[in-house]
This record gives C-alpha cells, structure tokens and sequence, in this order.
C-alpha cells in the first residue's frame, strides 16, 4: 500500500500537478527534465541538498553536492579531492603545494564531462577549465590546511564560477 502511495505521489509531482511538499517546491513549479528523469530513477534524495545557480555567479559546493543550472540544464558535482598538497599555515614549506579537485558534469541529464582543476596557492590567477562553450573557474578550496591535521573529504567546500563564452581578461595591450 505504501508503494502506491509513492507511486502516485510521484506521478503527481512529474505530471506538474501538486509537488510533494518535502521538496519545498510550489504546486505551480513543474520539474526539469533532469528532475523528472532522477526522481523516476529513485535519486530523488540529491534534489534536497543541491545548490541552484545561475551563470556568472560565484557559488560553494560541498564535497558530493551537486549544483544546477537551471538555465543551461546543467548539472555540476563536487565528486572528488584528488590530491591535497598545500602547505599548512603554520608550518614553512618548500613548496607551497596544490589542490586538484573532480567535478563531473552532466548536460541534459546525461554525462557530459569530467574536469580536473587544480589551485596552487599564492599563484597569479585561478585555475580554469573550458568545457565546450562554457568556462569553470575554481575560485578557492576551504578548509585551508593548518597543522599536518589531514581535512575529511566532507569538510571540504569548493567556490566557483561558470560563465558561457571566455573568461574576461584585460590586456595590457589594449589600445584605447
């Protein structure tokens, strides 16, 4: 019996008639695709945790968070710390050491790409990735090392940016 009730409340929330109120969404909002896709998949749990954004807006991801753009139908997880080498604040260092982060995307609900971005700090400028016609820019990777403590990977938040087209950069050349 509890099945059936899943069932129709689910086809309710897909067909655009009344949501479920545990997403916290109007009756009036139908689901994207994506949405509609994952939720008949059983993934509905991510939609409670995810992070809607907008291009050219700086946002954080937690580690396994999952952030949409609802405007480009893309989706863009947090998945990985591939490598943690930064030198902790307290401590003097040869190297100042890098951060390599994973984000898998998905376009249209379907994988579109995987990108490796890497922060080494105190360099000029920040690491960015060009994804079709798109660019991701990695802002900042928080906590920042202190100690030789090591950070859990669900500590660990990630700031960046999307934006459609390339990056804006002054030239020192320009010619007025």
């Amino acid at each position: 019996m509890k099945s059936v009730a899943i069932a129709a409340a689910l086809l309710t929330f897909i067909s655009g008639g009344n949501c479920l109120p545990s997403y916290g969404l109007l009756s009036n909002v139908k689901p994207s695709k994506i949405e509609s896709q994952s939720i008949a998949q059983g993934n509905d749990q991510q939609f409670i945790h995810r992070v809607k954004t907008t291009l050219d807006t700086q946002f954080n991801l937690k580690y396994g968070q999952v952030a949409y753009l609802p405007s480009e139908n893309i989706e863009i997880k947090f998945s990985k710390v591939i490598t943690d080498s930064r030198c902790p604040s307290n401590v003097t260092c040869v190297w100042q050491g890098q951060v390599i982060v994973q984000l898998d995307i998905k376009k249209n609900g379907k994988k579109f790409s995987t990108l490796m971005l890497t922060l080494i700090p105190g360099s000029a400028g920040s690491p960015i990735q060009f994804l079709d016609k798109y660019t991701v820019v990695l802002k900042e990777v928080l906590p920042y090392p202190k100690n030789v403590i090591s950070i859990l990977p669900e500590d660990y938040i990630i700031k960046i940016v999307v934006s459609k087209g390339l990056p804006k950069i002054k030239s020192p050349l320009s010619i007025n």
